[in-house]
């Protein structure tokens, strides 16, 4: 196996699955960046890890040297660094200002680099790590809601910043897993931001949008509007929740109960036909008994229908229902149900899809058009993205809006 110093990964360890994404710079005819090219997919059954947080380091470096190993194989390269991804309650969303007085007649990028850094100079707990600092929008003397300032004859600059914090002893142990899995962590990165980057479109954050990434302990919620980050926030449940209902409601093991919900759930109990029976575990070991497919889908509608219900709630109370043209796009692995589009759409009263990355990519991409990959894929653009930018020299022009606002702050 080679070396690959242009190859890195994204790493995105979660509560049950670990995934990993190689990827390679392409460059265009032109000389510039070309699409990411994916050259190696790995994944691993997660062990030591519990929401999201290292419980056991051992156990989760085992699994994490599993799936870039996979990958390498699969690449025939080596990793060069890896960009993994942080997420769980331990992350926190804040916000901060800051206030310049303009240098000159007219703004330009001095003063926009001065006011971000006053609007990040935040006092930070020691048992928290700084992750990003998002701009939201800028004041020009007065006048809110200014996306872009430069080039403006102004006396006074603001900016306000969304702040993502993470947890120190998390974010601690992560990097420990990674590095006696024998790999070097260039970067953590909060992964609902990089699913975003693979999954949404520039049109749909402009638009206003609502992406649920449904992981196995939880479902993160990001709502853009206007192009920016409006709301963030980490919902305590997610596809482990429904397999924890078939276990109680079919009286099967855990294992048993993932197998079930993977090969044959639904979402929807009208998918399911009402003669179509299912073996599953009986009461004495060796033993099979029959249940019906429509139960088993009554099962998962029921307890997806609760969740979908409680984000439109909290959707409603932050008025935002009516801002998101672009709907609601769910990825994860607990978005891989049959009938889960469907469904949401009843609740939501809105367009729903289903977000597979792809986009921006080359090579191997059908190894990746899965949502459980869509965290890993992420984690790889965004990292080809500051591998770029610190080598490369590239304008921001190069980017879309969404890659230089993560630019200005990281």
């Amino acid at each position: 196996m080679i070396s690959g110093p242009r190859c890195l990964a994204g790493l995105n360890v979660g509560s049950t699955v670990t995934t990993a994404v190689l990827v390679e710079d392409a460059t265009g005819w032109d000389g510039g960046p070309g699409p990411a090219r994916v050259i190696g997919v790995g994944e691993a059954r997660t062990e030591g890890v519990r929401n999201r947080n290292v419980t056991h380091i051992e156990a989760a470096t085992e699994s994490v040297r599993e799936a870039l190993r996979d990958a390498e194989e699969m690449a025939g390269v080596e990793v060069g660094v890896v960009y993994a991804g942080v997420g769980g309650d331990h992350v926190e969303i804040g916000s901060s200002s800051g206030v310049v007085a303009v240098a000159r007649e007219e703004i330009d990028q001095r003063d926009v680099d001065r006011v971000h850094e006053v609007a990040r100079a935040i006092l930070i707990p020691p048992d928290r790590e700084l992750l990003h600092a998002i701009p939201q929008d800028y004041v020009v003397d007065g006048q809110a809601g200014i996306q872009d300032p430069r080039g403006m004859e102004a006396i006074r600059l603001e900016s306000e910043v969304c702040v993502v914090t993470a947890g120190s002893p998390a974010c601690q142990n992560l990097r420990k897993t990674i590095d006696r899995a024998g790999y070097r962590t260039q970067e953590l990165v909060f992964s609902p931001l990089a699913t975003s980057l693979a999954i949404l479109t520039d049109e749909q954050r402009q638009a206003g949008v609502t992406l649920l990434e449904m992981g196995a302990a939880a479902t993160e919620m990001l709502v853009y509007r206007e192009g920016r980050l409006h709301l963030v926030a980490t919902l305590p449940w997610g596809g482990a929740t429904v397999t924890n209902d078939i276990v109680k409601g079919l009286g099967i093991p855990l294992a048993d109960a993932e197998t079930l919900k993977r090969t044959r759930g639904l979402a929807s109990t009208r998918a399911a036909g009402t003669d179509e029976k299912l073996d599953i575990a009986g009461p004495t070991p060796g033993s099979t008994r029959e249940v019906s497919r429509e139960l088993l889908a009554h099962i998962i509608e029921q307890r997806l229908d609760e969740m979908f219900g409680i984000i439109y709630e909290a959707l409603e109370e932050k008025q935002v229902l009516g801002a998101l043209p672009g709907g609601v796009v769910l990825t994860g692995g607990g978005a891989n149900l049959q009938g889960i589009v469907e469904l949401a759409q009843t609740v939501f009263n809105m367009p729903v899809a289903l977000g597979r990355p792809g986009a921006g990519l080359e090579g191997v991409v059908e190894a990746v058009r899965d949502p459980r990959m869509s965290a890993a894929a992420g984690l790889a653009l965004y990292g080809r993205m500051r591998s770029r930018e610190t080598g490369g020299g590239l304008t921001a022009r190069t980017f879309s809006r969404f890659t230089d606002w993560l630019r200005d702050f990281f």
